[in-house]
Protein backbone atom coordinates (compact mmCIF):
# COMPACT_ATOMS: atom_id res chain seq x y z
CA UNK A 1 0.00 0.00 0.00
CA UNK A 2 1.52 3.28 -0.53
CA UNK A 3 1.16 5.91 2.45
CA UNK A 4 -0.37 9.17 1.81
CA UNK A 5 2.61 10.95 1.74
CA UNK A 6 4.55 9.06 -0.34
CA UNK A 7 4.66 10.34 -4.17
CA UNK A 8 5.01 7.90 -7.47
CA UNK A 9 8.22 9.15 -7.95
CA UNK A 10 9.44 7.54 -4.16
CA UNK A 11 7.89 4.72 -5.38
CA UNK A 12 9.37 4.13 -8.18
CA UNK A 13 12.49 4.75 -7.14
CA UNK A 14 12.48 2.32 -3.92
CA UNK A 15 12.05 -0.36 -6.69
CA UNK A 16 7.97 -0.65 -6.52
CA UNK A 17 5.07 0.63 -9.45
CA UNK A 18 3.57 3.75 -9.02
CA UNK A 19 -0.20 2.79 -8.31
CA UNK A 20 -3.16 4.80 -8.49
CA UNK A 21 -4.28 6.43 -5.28
CA UNK A 22 -7.56 5.92 -6.69
CA UNK A 23 -8.24 2.11 -7.80
CA UNK A 24 -4.71 0.79 -6.81
CA UNK A 25 -4.18 -0.01 -10.91
CA UNK A 26 -0.28 0.36 -12.04
CA UNK A 27 0.37 3.48 -13.48
CA UNK A 28 2.23 3.87 -16.71
CA UNK A 29 1.14 7.33 -17.74
CA UNK A 30 -0.52 10.60 -17.06
CA UNK A 31 -3.84 9.00 -16.08
CA UNK A 32 -4.73 5.91 -14.59
CA UNK A 33 -5.62 3.52 -17.88
CA UNK A 34 -8.16 1.69 -14.91
CA UNK A 35 -10.51 4.43 -13.63
CA UNK A 36 -8.77 7.58 -15.33
CA UNK A 37 -7.78 9.51 -12.59
CA UNK A 38 -4.75 11.59 -12.92
CA UNK A 39 -1.52 10.27 -11.47
CA UNK A 40 -0.65 13.80 -10.23
CA UNK A 41 -3.32 13.89 -6.81
CA UNK A 42 -1.42 16.59 -5.18
CA UNK A 43 -3.78 18.99 -2.95
CA UNK A 44 -3.90 21.91 -5.47
CA UNK A 45 -3.38 25.97 -4.57
CA UNK A 46 -6.49 28.12 -4.50
CA UNK A 47 -4.92 29.76 -7.47
CA UNK A 48 -5.17 26.07 -9.51
CA UNK A 49 -8.49 25.85 -7.99
CA UNK A 50 -9.98 28.49 -9.35
CA UNK A 51 -7.83 27.91 -12.92
CA UNK A 52 -9.61 24.59 -12.76
CA UNK A 53 -13.22 26.07 -12.72
CA UNK A 54 -12.63 28.44 -15.06
CA UNK A 55 -11.16 26.08 -17.27
CA UNK A 56 -14.46 23.71 -16.99
CA UNK A 57 -16.97 26.32 -17.81
CA UNK A 58 -15.11 27.96 -20.69
CA UNK A 59 -13.41 25.69 -22.94
CA UNK A 60 -12.41 22.46 -21.00
CA UNK A 61 -16.07 21.18 -20.52
CA UNK A 62 -17.22 22.34 -23.93
CA UNK A 63 -19.56 19.67 -24.78
CA UNK A 64 -21.84 22.14 -21.88
CA UNK A 65 -22.22 24.50 -24.94
CA UNK A 66 -22.42 21.74 -27.73
CA UNK A 67 -25.31 20.49 -25.67
CA UNK A 68 -27.07 23.72 -25.01
CA UNK A 69 -26.25 24.72 -28.88
CA UNK A 70 -28.17 21.41 -30.04
CA UNK A 71 -30.67 21.44 -27.43
CA UNK A 72 -31.85 24.70 -28.30
CA UNK A 73 -31.46 25.09 -31.84
CA UNK A 74 -31.84 21.63 -33.65
CA UNK A 75 -34.80 20.01 -31.83
CA UNK A 76 -34.61 16.64 -31.76
CA UNK A 77 -30.81 16.39 -32.56
CA UNK A 78 -29.65 14.99 -29.24
CA UNK A 79 -31.94 12.32 -29.09
CA UNK A 80 -30.90 11.49 -32.53
CA UNK A 81 -27.33 11.92 -31.31
CA UNK A 82 -27.68 9.59 -28.51
CA UNK A 83 -29.16 6.73 -30.51
CA UNK A 84 -26.22 7.13 -32.96
CA UNK A 85 -23.89 6.32 -30.11
CA UNK A 86 -21.70 9.57 -30.60
CA UNK A 87 -22.50 10.37 -26.63
CA UNK A 88 -19.37 11.70 -25.49
CA UNK A 89 -19.09 14.93 -26.86
CA UNK A 90 -22.25 15.47 -25.30
CA UNK A 91 -23.88 16.01 -21.31
CA UNK A 92 -26.05 12.52 -20.27
CA UNK A 93 -29.22 13.25 -20.97
CA UNK A 94 -30.10 12.69 -17.17
CA UNK A 95 -28.18 14.88 -16.19
CA UNK A 96 -28.71 17.41 -19.04
CA UNK A 97 -32.10 17.19 -17.38
CA UNK A 98 -31.96 17.16 -13.74
CA UNK A 99 -29.81 20.03 -13.67
CA UNK A 100 -32.09 22.45 -15.81
CA UNK A 101 -35.16 20.83 -13.90
CA UNK A 102 -33.37 21.81 -10.77
CA UNK A 103 -31.97 25.56 -12.39
CA UNK A 104 -35.63 26.23 -13.17
CA UNK A 105 -37.26 25.40 -9.80
CA UNK A 106 -34.58 27.36 -7.87
CA UNK A 107 -35.23 29.89 -10.15
CA UNK A 108 -39.44 30.35 -9.71
CA UNK A 109 -38.87 29.51 -5.92
CA UNK A 110 -37.01 33.30 -5.36
CA UNK A 111 -39.02 34.78 -8.41
CA UNK A 112 -41.71 36.94 -7.31
CA UNK A 113 -44.01 37.65 -10.28
CA UNK A 114 -45.51 41.17 -10.78
CA UNK A 115 -49.02 41.31 -10.73
CA UNK A 116 -51.46 38.38 -9.29
CA UNK A 117 -51.79 35.44 -11.05
CA UNK A 118 -55.31 34.57 -10.90
CA UNK A 119 -57.58 38.00 -11.43
CA UNK A 120 -60.83 37.76 -10.73
CA UNK A 121 -62.74 40.57 -12.85
CA UNK A 122 -66.66 39.76 -12.04
CA UNK A 123 -68.17 42.91 -11.59
CA UNK A 124 -71.27 41.46 -9.73
CA UNK A 125 -68.58 40.71 -7.31
CA UNK A 126 -65.88 43.17 -7.36
CA UNK A 127 -64.50 44.29 -4.07
CA UNK A 128 -66.78 41.75 -2.46
CA UNK A 129 -65.14 39.00 0.02
CA UNK A 130 -63.41 36.14 -1.39
CA UNK A 131 -66.47 33.83 -0.10
CA UNK A 132 -68.84 35.90 -2.17
CA UNK A 133 -66.83 35.94 -4.98
CA UNK A 134 -66.75 32.52 -4.79
CA UNK A 135 -70.42 31.75 -3.57
CA UNK A 136 -71.87 30.71 -7.25
CA UNK A 137 -69.46 28.33 -7.98
CA UNK A 138 -71.13 25.03 -9.25
CA UNK A 139 -69.64 21.12 -10.80
CA UNK A 140 -70.95 18.45 -10.72
CA UNK A 141 -68.78 15.46 -12.14
CA UNK A 142 -69.40 12.12 -12.78
CA UNK A 143 -72.69 11.85 -10.53
CA UNK A 144 -70.98 13.84 -7.28
CA UNK A 145 -71.82 17.28 -6.17
CA UNK A 146 -67.98 19.20 -6.02
CA UNK A 147 -69.52 22.49 -4.91
CA UNK A 148 -68.07 22.61 -1.49
CA UNK A 149 -64.93 21.07 -2.26
CA UNK A 150 -64.30 23.87 -5.35
CA UNK A 151 -65.44 26.82 -3.80
CA UNK A 152 -63.51 26.14 -0.63
CA UNK A 153 -60.26 26.46 -2.98
CA UNK A 154 -61.83 28.81 -5.14
CA UNK A 155 -62.09 30.91 -2.17
CA UNK A 156 -58.31 30.48 -0.93
CA UNK A 157 -57.59 31.34 -4.29
CA UNK A 158 -59.47 34.64 -4.12
CA UNK A 159 -57.96 36.01 -0.75
CA UNK A 160 -54.60 36.17 -2.30
CA UNK A 161 -55.08 36.12 -6.03
CA UNK A 162 -53.41 32.67 -6.47
CA UNK A 163 -49.93 33.39 -5.23
CA UNK A 164 -50.23 30.15 -3.02
CA UNK A 165 -51.65 28.63 -5.47
CA UNK A 166 -48.10 29.54 -8.05
CA UNK A 167 -46.24 28.30 -4.66
CA UNK A 168 -47.68 24.81 -4.35
CA UNK A 169 -47.77 24.50 -7.72
CA UNK A 170 -44.06 24.89 -7.95
CA UNK A 171 -43.18 22.96 -5.30
CA UNK A 172 -45.21 19.79 -6.74
CA UNK A 173 -44.37 20.08 -10.03
CA UNK A 174 -40.97 18.27 -9.46
CA UNK A 175 -42.96 15.33 -8.30
CA UNK A 176 -45.82 15.16 -10.51
CA UNK A 177 -43.24 14.96 -13.39
CA UNK A 178 -41.36 12.18 -11.93
CA UNK A 179 -44.78 10.28 -12.67
CA UNK A 180 -45.84 12.00 -15.64
CA UNK A 181 -42.39 12.10 -17.57
CA UNK A 182 -42.23 8.05 -17.76
CA UNK A 183 -46.74 8.15 -18.33
CA UNK A 184 -46.08 10.48 -21.32
CA UNK A 185 -43.14 8.02 -22.93
CA UNK A 186 -45.39 5.08 -22.30
CA UNK A 187 -48.36 7.10 -24.16
CA UNK A 188 -46.31 8.48 -26.91
CA UNK A 189 -44.92 4.57 -27.54
CA UNK A 190 -48.32 3.33 -28.09
CA UNK A 191 -48.75 5.74 -31.26
CA UNK A 192 -45.45 4.45 -32.75
CA UNK A 193 -45.69 0.87 -33.55
CA UNK A 194 -44.70 0.72 -37.13
CA UNK A 195 -41.50 1.30 -37.19
CA UNK A 196 -41.60 -0.04 -33.43
CA UNK A 197 -39.02 2.05 -31.03
CA UNK A 198 -38.03 1.29 -27.35
CA UNK A 199 -39.34 2.59 -24.18
CA UNK A 200 -35.43 3.81 -23.90
CA UNK A 201 -36.00 6.31 -26.98
CA UNK A 202 -39.17 8.03 -25.93
CA UNK A 203 -37.98 8.03 -22.50
CA UNK A 204 -35.20 10.08 -23.75
CA UNK A 205 -36.30 11.95 -26.09
CA UNK A 206 -38.80 13.58 -23.72
CA UNK A 207 -36.22 14.18 -21.18
CA UNK A 208 -34.53 16.09 -23.77
CA UNK A 209 -37.71 18.02 -25.15
CA UNK A 210 -38.65 18.61 -21.40
CA UNK A 211 -34.99 19.88 -20.71
CA UNK A 212 -35.36 22.36 -23.25
CA UNK A 213 -39.06 23.35 -21.78
CA UNK A 214 -37.23 24.21 -18.18
CA UNK A 215 -34.76 26.35 -19.93
CA UNK A 216 -37.71 27.93 -21.66
CA UNK A 217 -39.58 28.61 -18.58
CA UNK A 218 -36.17 29.45 -16.28
CA UNK A 219 -35.42 32.45 -18.87
CA UNK A 220 -39.26 33.34 -18.74
CA UNK A 221 -39.07 33.74 -14.74
CA UNK A 222 -36.03 35.42 -15.01
CA UNK A 223 -37.10 37.84 -17.71
CA UNK A 224 -39.66 38.57 -15.55
CA UNK A 225 -37.81 39.30 -12.32
CA UNK A 226 -35.72 41.76 -14.31
CA UNK A 227 -38.18 43.43 -16.07
CA UNK A 228 -39.93 44.24 -12.26
CA UNK A 229 -36.44 45.34 -10.50
CA UNK A 230 -35.39 47.26 -13.53
CA UNK A 231 -38.93 48.70 -15.53
CA UNK A 232 -36.34 50.08 -18.40
CA UNK A 233 -36.14 46.33 -19.39
CA UNK A 234 -39.75 46.76 -20.61
CA UNK A 235 -39.22 45.20 -24.07
CA UNK A 236 -38.42 41.80 -22.03
CA UNK A 237 -42.17 41.27 -21.35
CA UNK A 238 -43.12 40.80 -25.33
CA UNK A 239 -39.84 38.38 -25.70
CA UNK A 240 -41.42 36.10 -22.73
CA UNK A 241 -44.74 35.14 -25.12
CA UNK A 242 -42.89 34.38 -27.40
CA UNK A 243 -40.54 32.04 -26.02
CA UNK A 244 -43.94 30.08 -24.99
CA UNK A 245 -45.30 29.85 -28.08
CA UNK A 246 -42.18 28.21 -29.54
CA UNK A 247 -42.67 25.12 -27.24
CA UNK A 248 -45.36 23.40 -29.54
CA UNK A 249 -43.19 23.81 -32.52
CA UNK A 250 -39.94 23.23 -31.10
CA UNK A 251 -42.08 19.47 -29.87
CA UNK A 252 -43.16 19.21 -33.72
CA UNK A 253 -39.95 19.44 -35.54
CA UNK A 254 -38.54 17.30 -32.63
CA UNK A 255 -41.07 14.45 -33.96
CA UNK A 256 -40.52 14.84 -36.65
CA UNK A 257 -36.56 14.58 -36.78
CA UNK A 258 -36.13 11.91 -34.21
CA UNK A 259 -39.13 9.62 -35.03
CA UNK A 260 -39.34 10.40 -39.32
CA UNK A 261 -43.13 10.34 -39.81
CA UNK A 262 -45.06 12.35 -42.10
CA UNK A 263 -45.74 15.81 -41.64
CA UNK A 264 -49.94 14.75 -41.12
CA UNK A 265 -48.49 11.98 -39.15
CA UNK A 266 -46.78 13.73 -36.90
CA UNK A 267 -49.13 17.22 -36.34
CA UNK A 268 -51.74 14.46 -35.52
CA UNK A 269 -49.45 12.40 -33.12
CA UNK A 270 -48.74 15.77 -31.57
CA UNK A 271 -51.84 17.29 -31.64
CA UNK A 272 -53.16 14.01 -29.44
CA UNK A 273 -50.43 13.64 -27.15
CA UNK A 274 -50.37 17.47 -26.26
Amino acid sequence: MISPGTSEHQDAALGSPARCRNCGAVLSGRFCANCGQAADIHVPSTLELIHAALEGITHSDSRLWRTLYLLWFKPGKLTQEFVAGRRVAYLPPFRLYLVLSVIFFLAASVSHPRGNFVQFDDTATKGGTPESQCANVHITLLGRDWDQRVAHACTEIARDNGANLLHVGVGTMPKAMFIFLPLVAFLHMLMYWRPRHRYAEHLLFFLHVHAFFFSVMTVVVLSADAVTAWPRLETLSGFAPLLLWSLPPYTVLALRRVFDGSWVSTLFKAFALF
